[in-house]
């Protein structure tokens, strides 16, 4: 009796199997992958932490899974035959360029308008041959592809605590892993159809690969480690214009702060040759216009969103902005002064922007409690920084080293309050380990303040 019921459950799960699969292979794949990964998660930790790992990864899937189900429903009204009349922004032109090919590969369209769409080399990316293989695939997939994309963005954030664990302890990157994968922003994007997902991963791995590279003890590992980066480094340029170079220059700096700060003498001589050696360079006439110049083109940039629509700031002295223009066609120039200025406000924004008293739509106010855990964040950060480097210098080197080339980049470059805050996305996944050693060192400094007069008191009444 007992081998009948088993051989009648395990016949209804192939047939919920099969019925899944004929309404929507993909998501039936990303579920398995999902069962996959909260299969391994974990498997050489204690049984306590696993389990702990385990429920916070399937809650993280479950609420991304959730809000996937609730866009489906609240999007039924304006869906289409193909289901992105329900779509926006991004997400609506990637997908809708993803079938277009994949109508042109199946010979379902000759419209000369799909293919110059699909032939633009604006936003052709890996990525986005990644989805058109998949709709080709699975059909139209707007809200699988969602689920995927949740899965890789889960999967990256693991892996930064795989690498974080060792040295930071298991409390504080469980903490910063429950913080990383429920922050409200980051909940929303990883479940959209846009490319931020696949970027997070292929950062995630080649923080994971660069460190291996640089700590494992057997060649042969450093050897396929340094091929990981190498194609990670590819992949991360194709994704986003711009990242090779953010991305090289994050391991660059990770390693420069690992050998410059490895003593307080050599932090000390290092600080001084480089300081002396910028005031040497300052005072060359090349490299004085040289830096000017970037500063600039920089300013430019920051200018063409303040001069396009949404709730836009200002960086620059307020009267460049008195004649607007393109980035290429505005022409400023900037003294010693004005320039330092920019950078200056530029770096206050990125750490500030917006203020309270700044919000200006219902959109941003519902950011704000968002924007106020932040700020908590930059106040914990240099505190997480000393106890970092305490407990594991080469991790708090590679995750700051790694943040802060694509942080001034967001800072400098922008003056839109709402591409702020979702570009700043892309610095937060590797702060956010270090904030929460700070807020946890912080706490126990409270808590062992607390008890030292009670333990005092007690030895003195021995």
């Amino acid at each position: 009796m007992q081998r009948v019921a088993t051989w009648l459950w395990g016949a209804a799960a192939g047939a919920g199997l099969g019925l899944m699969y004929a309404a929507s292979p993909l998501l039936t794949l990303t579920i398995a992958g999902s069962a996959l990964l909260l299969a391994v998660a974990g498997r050489d930790l204690g049984a306590v932490e696993r389990r702990r790992i385990v429920l916070i990864l399937a809650a993280a899937l479950a609420i991304r899974f959730l809000f996937i189900g609730a866009l489906l429903v609240g999007n039924i009204p304006s869906l289409n035959d193909l289901s992105v009349g329900g779509l926006r922004g991004d997400d609506a032109y990637y997908l809708s360029r993803a079938i277009r090919a994949r109508d042109i590969l199946l010979g379902l369209t000759e419209g000369k308008y799909d293919f110059f769409v699909v032939s633009d080399q604006y936003g052709s990316t890996s990525y986005l041959r990644l989805l058109t293989i998949l709709q080709v695939l699975f059909g139209p997939t707007p809200y699988s592809m969602r689920a995927l994309n949740s899965l890789l963005f889960v999967t990256g954030g693991y892996l930064l605590f795989r690498l974080c664990r060792p040295g930071f302890g298991a409390t504080a990157t469980t903490l910063s892993l429950t913080a990383l994968l429920f922050v409200p922003s980051l909940i929303v994007s990883s479940a959209s159809l846009t490319k931020e997902p696949s970027f997070f991963l292929t950062t995630c791995v080649l923080l994971t690969a660069a460190f291996a590279a640089i700590r494992h003890p057997q060649a042969i590992v450093k050897l396929l480690a340094i091929a990981v980066v190498a194609i990670c480094l590819w992949l991360v340029d194709d994704l986003r214009r711009g990242a090779l170079v953010l991305a090289a220059a994050g391991l660059a700096a990770a390693v420069l702060i690992r050998q410059l700060f490895e003593t307080e003498r050599r932090a000390m001589a290092g600080l001084a040759i480089g300081l002396l050696a910028a005031v040497l360079l300052w005072t060359l006439p090349s490299t004085h216009a040289r830096v000017i110049d970037s500063i600039t083109a920089v300013a430019k940039t920051h200018g063409g969103h303040v001069f396009t629509s949404g709730h836009a700031y200002k960086l620059l002295d307020e009267g460049f902005y008195m004649h607007p223009g393109t980035p290429l066609s505005w022409g400023i120039e900037l003294t010693d002064a004005q320039a330092a200025r920019f950078v200056v406000r530029a770096a206050v924004s990125l750490l500030v922007t917006p203020l309270p008293w700044e919000m200006a739509s219902l959109s941003e106010l519902a950011f704000f409690p968002e924007h106020v855990a932040w700020w908590m964040l930059v106040l914990f950060l240099p505190i997480g920084v000393v106890a970092g480097w305490r407990r594991d210098r080469m991790t708090t080197a590679l995750l700051i080293g790694f943040a802060l080339p694509t942080a001034a980049a967001v800072a400098l470059t922008n003056g839109n309050v709402g591409t702020l805050l979702r570009l700043r996305g892309l610095v937060t996944p590797y702060l956010i380990w270090i904030g929460v050693l700070g807020a946890l060192s912080v706490a126990e400094w409270l808590l062992t303040r607390e008890r030292m007069p009670a333990m005092i008191g007690a030895e003195v009444a021995r």
